[in-house]
């Protein structure tokens, strides 16, 4: 008997967990599914309408909704001042049963949204008197239709609303994207936006011509003179000045002993640029969009001759293969010294000894990757894989098994190979010493070889699309490399999902499951 008992109650219990489990099902919705975005003119043409990919930063991780059927969440944006307006709807609520309630959509929102979201909008008069904050620095073509990029500091206030308003779609379409802090002055000026807008060439008298497509933002940080080159102190240079310059006495009187600084704001001085947030609205994905953005961004960031390094946060995969993409087509189109860049072979029996270092330095020549990294300012971490992936182009023949003969070989292709597996191999040492050297030497070899295929495999997919794109007349789209939802995923293995900071300095992988870094801040599995 009480053996009967207990099987009756475990079934009992069962069948009451299944009883809510359906009853919680029948009043759930999926956030993504039933969330909209939408872009809408004066005229109320829609210009672009999409779902999020990620809303777990607004309704936790199972990115759930409980208590409504046919639930519909509307977020629109005017397309031209990006001003949103949040409505919701459904079929039917649950009703409350003490702390079991319908989630509440508005709370879960207002950290994202500005208070205004929440309110309803009357049309603008105004909006066709619209123009974007800043400058215009840039305009194209797609398709027939013309785009600009406007740039603005985040301290004009028109531009850090705008940013405001729209900044809900970093955590909903970037893994692990958050919202900036802008309540400081001091802080907002440090930051640009990057602004694309398509360009109606004939609107109507009452309607705004631009609608948005997508915006990039950087952060200004302060660095060294010179992170490259031994500090060399100058009497007239903003970072040789003495520290009375910025502090006052503490009597509150001028110091008559210190010169007045030669240069009108701090953000003269010595600076580094990172790249933070990125983002193309889906719509416009696969038409090259994002490589215009991200190449305008580079172009304008680091003009300023007090800009030491740009640099980008946290990218992740898709952004680092348009990254890869622009930059390396940009070096090789528009940087003579790097294109000239070769695996040098001839090097002297001496250098080649197992008690030596291998000789980077001359496999390809250390003073010109140096002048030309000082040059176009692009971090050192990017600056190497670039160099590698260079090189790697005008090598033929790929072959492991054809490298036995090592350096003596007598094919040149053979004899360059050889080198450039060196030459990649010691980065990926240095950059992994601290868990390659736990481990047994046969060990250590086969993880080093194992992330130096998955670097092969990642840069000949590379190189294939910019000799693509160097053969070929077809506008940037055409190649499939832009930042898009839609762009294949790379096939090399990645299992950390959290890239470093450019910013940061290069940490060897401790994941005693996971190999070598492959490029600066990925993993590949062993």
């Amino acid at each position: 008997m009480p053996r009967t008992s207990d099987s009756v109650t475990v079934e009992d219990d069962d069948e009451l967990t299944q009883e809510i489990e359906a009853q919680v099902n029948e009043w759930s919705s999926n956030s993504n599914e039933c969330f909209t975005v939408q872009l809408v003119r004066g005229d109320g043409a829609v210009t672009a309408s999409f779902k999020p990919e990620y809303t777990y930063s607004m309704f936790g991780d199972e990115e759930a909704i409980f208590g409504y059927q046919d639930l519909s969440i509307d977020l629109t944006f005017r397309a031209h001042d990006l001003e949103p307006e949040l409505k919701f709807s459904y079929g039917k609520i649950f009703e409350a049963q003490g702390e079991v309630r319908p989630t509440d959509i508005i709370e879960a929102l207002r950290d994202f949204l500005p208070q205004s979201a929440f309110k309803s909008k009357k049309s603008e008069d105004d909006a066709a008197d619209f123009q974007p904050p800043g400058e215009k620095i840039h305009t194209y073509k797609r398709e027939g239709k013309t785009y600009e990029t406007w740039c603005a500091s985040l301290s004009d206030e028109r531009a850090k609303k705008l940013v405001q308003n729209v900044q809900i779609l970093i955590p909903m379409f970037i893994d692990g994207g958050s919202l900036l802090e802008l309540e400081q002055s001091w802080t907002a000026a440090r930051w640009k936006v990057f602004l694309v807008y398509e360009v109606d060439q004939n609107p109507s008298d009452k309607v705004s011509p631009y609608s948005f497509v997508g915006y990039g933002t950087s952060y200004r940080s302060f660095t060294f003179p010179d992170r490259l080159k031994t500090v060399q102190f100058d009497d007239f240079s903003p970072s040789s000045q003495p520290l009375e310059f910025f502090m006052p006495p503490p009597d509150g009187k001028t110091n008559e002993l210190a010169n007045p600084p030669d240069f009108d704001s701090p953000l003269d001085l010595p600076s580094r640029e990172r790249l933070s947030q990125f983002l193309v609205l889906p719509p416009f994905h696969g038409a090259g969009h994002g490589q215009e953005l991200y190449n305008t961004m580079y172009k304008h960031l680091t003009a300023p001759p007090n800009v030491r390094e740009f640099t980008v946060e946290d990218p992740n995969e898709r952004f680092d293969d348009l990254r890869d993409f622009c930059d390396l087509l940009y070096l090789r189109q528009n940087v003579p010294e790097f294109a000239a860049l070769r695996i040098n072979t001839d090097i002297p029996e001496d250098k080649m000894r197992m008690d030596v270092n291998i000789p980077t330095e001359l496999i390809v020549p250390a003073e010109v990757r140096k002048q030309v990294m000082r040059d176009t300012k692009i971090m050192q971490r990017q600056f190497d894989r670039l160099v590698e992936m260079h090189t790697l182009s005008f090598i033929d023949n790929r072959s492991r098994s054809r490298l036995t003969k090592k350096e003596k070989s007598t094919n040149a292709h053979d004899k360059a190979y050889f080198f450039w597996r060196l030459y990649v191999k010691q980065r990926l040492y240095i950059f992994n010493a601290d868990q390659l050297k736990q481990v047994e030497h046969t060990e250590r070899v086969e993880k080093l070889e194992s992330a130096l295929d998955s670097v092969l495999e990642a840069y000949s997919e590379m190189i294939d699309k910019v000799k693509a794109k160097e053969k070929s007349d077809v506008e940037m789209g055409d190649v499939n490399t832009s930042a898009d939802a839609s762009a294949p995923k790379r096939k090399r293995p990645v299992i950390d999902d959290e890239e470093d900071d450019d910013d940061e300095e290069a940490a060897g992988a401790e994941n005693e499951e996971t190999g070598p870094n492959t490029n600066g801040h990925k993993k590949v599995k062993v």
